[in-house]
């Protein structure tokens, strides 16, 4: 009889197939999960791999700029402001005028009526006319004479005030600095008319223009400034 033979797949080789099997398995598992790794590193792009098109997120929130005022209006300066005619000459003057003459008699409020303002020259007219002002003239009860004198008070702006100087200037009259201000005077003597003229003061803000015929103290425009002005 010859030698048993031992048949294929013994009980003795099974282990090892089993443990071949289980390397293999693992060896799969394990390029599994560094092919998801990989593919998953690789789908997020670092900060200089930005692809075209996006936009890339701010990282803080931009604070809101700030909004300059608006600058202030120019307007006129804040200086007095005579709401009435007696309020700009002293006691003593008035009382020297109103020996001979009244304030702001009748018919002087005749919108017609001649000295209205306190200059002879159309512009200038036209300037205080346009701007606030009052209206002081001494004149005769009984209507207008050869002679009498009209002081506007103008309140101007400084570009106002620069424009009639310049205005004066340009007139011939002769200005001077004098008591804070600018003083612009002009005088003529006509035979057989008598004397007029001009005297204009410009001061914070106010203008007082005076045109006089045959009339007019000594002092009229002095005693004006320092009634308004009194105490500055």
């Amino acid at each position: 009889m010859g030698a048993a033979t031992l048949p294929t797949g013994s009980p003795s080789r099974r282990p090892l197939w089993f443990a071949l099997g289980a390397v293999g398995v693992l060896l799969v598992v394990a390029l599994i999960v560094v092919l998801v790794v990989w593919r998953g590193g690789a789908g997020t792009p670092s900060g200089s791999d930005t692809l075209p098109g996006t936009r890339p997120t701010p990282s803080a929130t931009a604070e809101p700029l700030a909004v300059a005022s608006a600058a202030p209006t120019a307007s006129a300066p804040a200086g007095p402001h005579p709401a009435t005619c007696e309020a700009i000459y002293s006691p003593a003057m008035m009382a020297t005028f109103s020996e001979t003459r009244s304030l702001n008699p009748s018919w002087s409020s005749d919108p017609q009526a001649a000295m209205q303002a306190g200059t002879q020259d159309s512009e200038l007219a036209s300037m205080i006319q346009s701007a606030e002002h009052l209206t002081c003239i001494w004149g005769s009860e009984g209507g207008g004479s050869d002679s009498g004198l009209t002081t506007n008070v103008v309140f101007v702006t400084p570009e106002q005030s620069e424009a009639a100087h310049q205005r004066l200037n340009a007139l011939g009259q002769s200005c001077y600095e004098e008591l804070g201000g600018i003083r612009c005077v002009m005088e003529s003597t006509t035979e057989g008319e008598g004397t007029s003229g001009e005297s204009h003061f410009l001061r914070d803000g106010i203008w007082l223009a005076t045109h006089y015929v045959n009339a007019g103290p000594d002092g009229y425009t002095h005693d004006m400034v320092g009634t308004v002005w009194a105490g500055a």
